[in-house]
């Protein structure tokens, strides 16, 4: 008898203890559906430096559409996007496109319909307008805004809530880097060795390295395209410049001996303290001592250069003549880009030290 009651009570612990783990699993489940429901998931916004994931989105016409928007005037610098049911973090792309002054948001497997249907919401003081387009089996959202600014992207319950701020309010140290060239501007060239490549490849080496040295490096190109002088002069403005660096290469076709590092400025504009010699300076001594080169020299800008346009210190780094052969596979080799990259950062580096 007494062993039947031990048997009974063994039965009935065992029924209580696996009611009380269905419980807990049902509760732990439902907790997490709630968390995955309500979570906020943080999207990077790929910056113009690191290149376009999306080219393809600029060829074609696709139906654009006016973009509905309502102003919530609660709203404090956010943009809200409402996002169709099921979109996750991974079906949206966020860029930041710099120079045309837009932001871009991709949403794969989104409807242009769908965005008949629902505003863009938000404090819209800086959106000037807003286009949807139908890309690539889903939705590209471009809006253009007023000025440049960087953006923070989350997603919170079916919303992507865009957050921004102007430069100069998230960094204390910009740089822009004008490659020079672009497009059907080549610049400079000798055989095949080109100004624009050399230069946009320097400048974007320039750019990551500087990422981890709490300076901004901003490009007044990420690829292969025309980009106009005023453009590149008031690039700099629109996001608060420090310093303003020209990046290409030099040609003697006339003397093919010559060869070297050397950089100009816009000698007529005086800034007291830290001006234009002294930043092309800087930044000629460095490069030469990094690539192990000779130096040229430093000498005024011609005529027309954006250098003379600028109100900050400014200059032009020439990386090497492409007329002199040795030197122009040096410009071709990688290794030898990564030293006239470590150049500049450190030039820039040594600026910021040395003045603030």
């Amino acid at each position: 008898m007494k062993k039947r009651l031990q048997i009974r009570d063994q039965k009935q612990n065992m029924t209580l203890t696996l009611i009380l783990w269905l419980v807990l699993g049902a509760v732990s489940m439902g907790g997490m559906l709630h968390v995955a429901a309500h979570k906020t998931v943080v999207i990077s916004a790929r910056g113009q430096e690191q290149g376009e994931i999306v080219p393809e989105y600029r060829t074609g016409e696709n139906g654009e559409m006016q973009l509905p928007m309502m102003t919530d005037h609660v709203a404090d610098r956010q943009i809200c996007i409402p996002l169709e049911a099921g979109t996750k973090a991974e079906n949206v792309v966020v860029e930041n496109h710099y120079m045309e002054k837009e932001l871009w948001v991709y949403i794969q497997t989104g409807r242009k319909t769908f965005y008949k249907e629902h505003k863009i919401t938000g404090d819209l003081t800086l959106v000037e307008k807003g286009i949807c387009e139908s890309r690539n089996e889903g939705v590209l959202l471009r809006l253009t805004m007023k000025d440049v600014l960087e953006y923070h992207s989350t997603l919170e319950e079916g919303v992507l809530r865009i957050d921004y701020v102007m430069p100069k309010e998230l960094y204390d140290r910009i740089v822009v880097l004008d490659p020079a060239g672009g497009g059907s501007n080549r610049g400079v060239t000798a055989s095949g060795c080109q100004e624009k490549d050399i230069a946009l490849k320097v400048a974007k080496q320039t750019a990551q390295l500087m990422e981890d040295q709490k300076v901004k490096v901003y490009l007044t190109r990420s690829e292969d395209t025309e980009v106009s002088k005023e453009a590149r002069r008031m690039f700099a403005d629109w996001v608060g410049a420090d310093l303003y660096l020209e990046i290409g290469l030099s040609a003697d076709p006339e003397n093919e001996a010559v060869y070297g590092i050397c950089a100009e400025y816009n000698d007529e504009y005086y800034i007291p303290e830290f001006g234009n010699l002294q930043w092309a300076d800087c930044v000629a001594r460095q490069v030469t001592v990094a690539a192990s080169n000779r130096a040229v020299g430093v000498v005024p800008a011609a005529d027309g250069d954006v250098l003379w346009d600028l109100t900050i210190p400014a200059a032009r780094i020439s990386l090497g003549y492409v007329t002199n052969s040795n030197e122009r596979q040096l410009l071709e080799q990688d290794s030898y880009q990564k030293k006239l990259v470590e150049g500049i950062a450190e030039a820039i580096n040594e600026v910021y030290t040395n003045t603030q």
